[in-house]
């Protein structure tokens, strides 16, 4: 970025590139673009072999295709024999015998043939039309010229093929740390980069980790070429292979790709599919990496075997891989945390740049014209002179509290209020359910901190209820063990009769439940299997009974891996529950009537405001039939006067009626999740079927909404699929365009049918990572002249994508709270992980220090934001600062979140359902990691 040539203002750098032919130079690939016929031999092959083995091993030919290829590639091959337009590509031309041969070994094998016996003199059509292909050698740079005004329409094949030559060039120069160390990077066959050679390990050793750098190519809406979108992460090594989903492999020879190769099997018999050894065996091709997996995993199954049957503790060796390097299928506990780091990123774009030069265009994104909500948990503002004398106090004191106090977490008692009365109630009761004190204690002080109470002036009699407000909000106390602790074969609903007057909703009462609950512990239930832990859960049992009865609500675990969690402190996980009970409840404080009014010259404060959330929920082992479309919306609809509280609408595809958000949440929450119509047979049917149920609920609320204006929030990676009007390639098309052909939705945006009830815009998100450009820098140029620019690590603010054509899109870069907040340390923003200072133990207090090793290193995130459709370019841009302002201040905690409040309490509806399992990151068996410190997932 040439800083001359800009306006003042602030501009945001980040990790994306214009994909232009000059980048790729004189790069070429050879490519088969195989033809409809040949489409429908694979799908007639797949369908044998769905009915020879059954759906779990549908992918099998597809795998050994794959894999077989690659070796034979030298790992730069990449077949897609499925979709519009079916290809094979590689970096090297490939004989056409030999391919023939490879995949009649792969059409024999995969339908049961023994391979001495399968004819590679008669090959199937399959393999014969596959081979007849013609190779064309493309240049890459015929296809990125794009075409002025319009998306990029590469084919699909350049998109998995373009990083092969980029990485190659990144990793022939050195990536240079601050300190002068210099990392070797290689490249792996995905297009990407991996550092084999500096691998990270852990303090006390033996448990490793490594840097990959992903080099992807994707499309960002109006802008003319494919856009080269950089990214690192921290890859995991497993200390077995046989728990493994994937692993890294190092070729043989020089100039080599690192392979990354799919293991198959079940948990603890991972390994290379026997066919894929036994076809390239047949060919007589170099597979000894791919032998070395095999007698790894089968070494490994024989200590597990030895292990179970002296029923010793599984441990598997502690070295440096060397040669193969797995990858675990879970996020496992693991001595190495999460996240390579701000610096590591901003290194990252600097050796890009030097690799690269001239022929690397950046991304142009600069600050919109938004200011962000105040919000009451925000910092209190005070002069610089008020500043200076705090601090000045605290040095001469030696007291420890913040210079800048934030304000109450909680809404305002009185806001709470105004909400309930919106919703046709006198008063909000909170029946607190409970069965260790610790947990009722850690309820009645957070009671205390949300409503300014003294614990010593409250009344807690068991079943008594008492005040919190003027009489409008009150609590009360159960103590129902047989209700809430995990376990089966017995009846809660009975165990609940006790509480039912506290929970009934009458004489105008708003009740909300907020129950204790825990995760079942292996160690509690000795002889159930670990598999069997989930339906001795209490939670999906008790939150299902609370809404028939029409209660919503919200759990606070009471033990976690350390045992009882006591009362004390700031009790984040306690705060947060009670505020994600009040959006259950529906609640709508006064902080959305703040982050909406007076915000721009375009009333987004007068539109209704709606999300829609999308999920397929993917059967689980052991479960049948086709995979279930989840459906949830909401509706944030403004108040009749300027003075009154917003209000929460919910629909769900279960029960498909707009009501109250919290009655619609327990309508949802008391069915399971739809079962797929069987009606529908095709994958296009499906989706269309989905789109269509949202078109009525639209047009529902477009009733319910008596003429006021409303937008549509989706998020980009579920919502697409439905709507082909999502699609970057398919931006501005006209909805005569969509449902032409068998591979198009009939829908090409929500609810564009309706006519006159069709939404003002529809604003779809991306939180993807993969697709999202990563930020890792500010510069803040000055109105004066001669001015020197200023360079800041992070921003919270919103940048305008320079596009090419068409309306713009935004990017709203976050900061985790885990990074910039009190105490926080900043992981990452100083150094990288091979820079990680370790821990010191001392005597002296002020001399211990915490390992950096084992600590998530975080970096900032970015939600892309693209308004579609609005009246004018002013719309669009206050309805992107609207989201931005609805991200950054949520109903369910302190902090900003990656989508929407619409949005996120459409999402949370599905989350919380009775069906959604919930799971905690166990020790990966055989690592010596059990009963160590790690990260759960929610």
């Amino acid at each position: 970025m040439n800083d001359q040539n800009l306006e003042p203002g602030k501009y945001l750098h980040t990790l994306a590139y214009r994909c232009t032919p000059a980048l790729v130079g004189d790069a070429t690939v050879h490519v088969r673009q195989l033809d409809t016929e040949t489409a429908k031999l694979w799908a007639t092959f797949t369908g044998q072999c769905r009915k020879r083995f059954g759906k779990e091993e549908a992918q099998a030919p597809y795998t050994i295709a794959t894999t077989v290829l690659q070796v034979i590639t030298g790992g730069y091959g990449y077949f897609e024999p499925k979709g519009a337009a079916p290809f094979l590509v590689s970096r090297q031309p490939i004989d056409s015998d030999l391919l023939c041969k490879a995949f009649t070994l792969t059409y024999g094998l995969a339908l049961g043939e023994q391979v001495e016996v399968i004819d590679l003199r008669q090959p199937p059509d399959l393999a014969v039309r596959i081979a007849r292909t013609p190779e064309r050698e493309f240049a890459l740079e015929e296809h990125l010229a794009g075409a002025k005004g319009a998306q990029p329409d590469a084919p699909n094949w350049l998109y998995k093929s373009v990083g092969w030559g980029l990485a190659e060039r990144l990793a022939a120069v050195p990536f240079q740390l601050s300190n002068g160390r210099e990392i070797t990077l290689r490249p792996d066959i995905t297009g990407g980069l991996v550092a084999l050679d500096d691998p990270w390990e852990n303090e006390s050793g033996g448990r490793y980790a490594v840097c990959r750098t992903a080099v992807r190519l994707k499309t960002l809406p109006n802008v003319q070429h494919p856009v080269l979108l950089l990214d690192a992460r921290v890859s995991r090594i497993s200390s077995s292979l046989i728990f493994s989903s994937t692993a890294l492999a190092v070729q043989p020879g020089e100039g080599r790709p690192i392979l990354e190769v799919k293991l198959n099997g079940r948990g603890g018999t991972k390994t290379i599919p026997r066919q894929t050894l036994q076809a390239l065996g047949r060919l007589e091709m170099d597979y000894s990496i791919l032998q070395s997996i095999a007698k790894r995993s089968e070494r490994e199954q024989k200590l597990r075997e030895r292990a179970r049957a002296f029923k010793e503790k599984l441990q598997f060796p502690r070295e440096n891989p060397g040669q193969i390097w797995p990858i675990p299928a879970k996020n496992y506990q693991h001595p190495i945390g999460t996240g390579v780091g701000m610096h590591h990123l901003r290194l990252l774009r600097a050796h890009a740049d030097a690799v690269f030069g001239d022929d690397a265009q950046r991304l142009s994104l600069r600050q919109s014209a938004m200011t962000l909500p105040r919000r009451p948990t925000d910092p209190e503002k005070v002069s610089a002179q008020e500043y200076k004398r705090r601090k000045e106090e605290r040095e001469r004191t030696g007291r420890k509290e913040p210079l800048r106090p934030r304000g109450s977490l909680f809404p305002s008692a009185e806001s709470l209020c105004a909400s309930v009365a919106e919703a046709g109630f006198k008063k909000l009761r909170i029946a607190c359910l409970w069965y260790r004190d610790e947990t009722r204690q850690r309820m009645l002080q957070t009671f205390c901190h949300a409503f300014g109470l003294s614990p010593a002036g409250l009344d807690t009699q068991e079943g008594v209820e008492f005040d919190l407000y003027q009489g409008r909000i009150t609590a009360v106390f159960h103590y129902v063990p047989d209700f809430l602790r995990p376990g089966r074969g017995r009846d809660r609903a009975e165990a609940l009769g006790a509480v039912s007057a506290s929970l009934r909703s009458r004489d105008g009462v708003l009740v909300g439940a907020w129950c204790e609950t825990e995760l079942p512990h292996a160690d509690d239930f000795p002889g159930i299997d670990a598999r069997d832990l989930d339906d001795l859960d209490a939670k999906p049992q008790t939150k299902a009974l609370l809404a028939r009865l029409d209660v919503p609500s919200q759990y606070l675990k009471g033990r976690g891996k350390e045992g009882v969690i006591e009362p004390g402190g700031e009790d984040h996980p306690a705060q947060m529950a009670l505020l994600d009970l009040y959006r259950s409840l529906g609640v709508t404080d006064e902080r959305i009537s703040n982050a909406l009014q007076g915000t721009s010259g375009f009333p987004v404060d007068r539109l209704a405001h709606v999300g829609v959330h999308v999920r397929q929920q993917n059967r689980r082992y052991g479960e049948k039939g086709e995979p279930k479309i989840v459906i949830t919306a909401t509706a944030l609809v403004p108040p009749q006067s300027p003075q009154g509280a917003w209000s929460l609408l919910g629909w769900s595809s279960t029960a498909p009626v707009w009501r109250p958000y919290r009655s619609a949440q327990n309508a949802f929450h008391t069915h399971p999740y739809p079962e797929p119509s069987a009606e529908t047979t095709s994958y296009r049917q499906k989706w269309d079927g989905a789109a269509d149920m949202v078109e009525r609920a639209l047009g529902d609320l477009a009733d319910e909404l008596d003429g006021v204006p409303y937008t549509v929030t989706v998020d980009a990676q579920s919502a697409r699929r439905m709507w082909d009007g999502l699609q970057n390639v398919r931006l501005g098309e006209q909805l005569t365009r969509a449902g032409t052909d068998g591979n198009r939705s009939r829908y090409q945006l929500p609810g564009a049918r309706l006519g006159q009830d069709a939404p003002l815009a529809v604003i779809r998100l991306n939180t993807d990572d993969e697709e999202v450009p990563q930020p890792v820098s500010v510069t803040h140029l000055g109105k004066k002249d001669g001015a020197e620019p200023v360079e800041k690590d992070t921003s919270t603010l919103l940048f305008e994508v320079d596009t090419d054509f068409g309306t713009p899109v935004w990017l709203l870069c976050n900061v985790p709270r885990a990074y910039d907040g009190s105490g926080a340390g900043r992981l990452g923003s100083k150094r990288t992980r091979w820079e990680a200072e370790k821990s010191v133990q001392s005597e002296d207090r002020s001399k211990r220090r915490k390992g950096e090793m084992p600590q998530n290193f975080y970096a900032m995130t970015a939600t892309e934001i693209l308004p579609i459709g609005g009246p004018s370019d002013e719309a669009r841009e206050a309805l992107s600062a609207m989201t931005a302002r609805l991200c950054h201040q949520t109903l369910f905690w302190s902090d900003r979140a990656r989508y929407p409040v619409p949005l996120h309490a459409a999402r949370q509806m599905d989350l919380d359902h009775p069906q959604y399992r919930r799971e905690v990151a166990d020790a990966e068996p055989g690592s010596g990691d059990e009963g160590k410190e790690g990260e759960t997932t929610a």
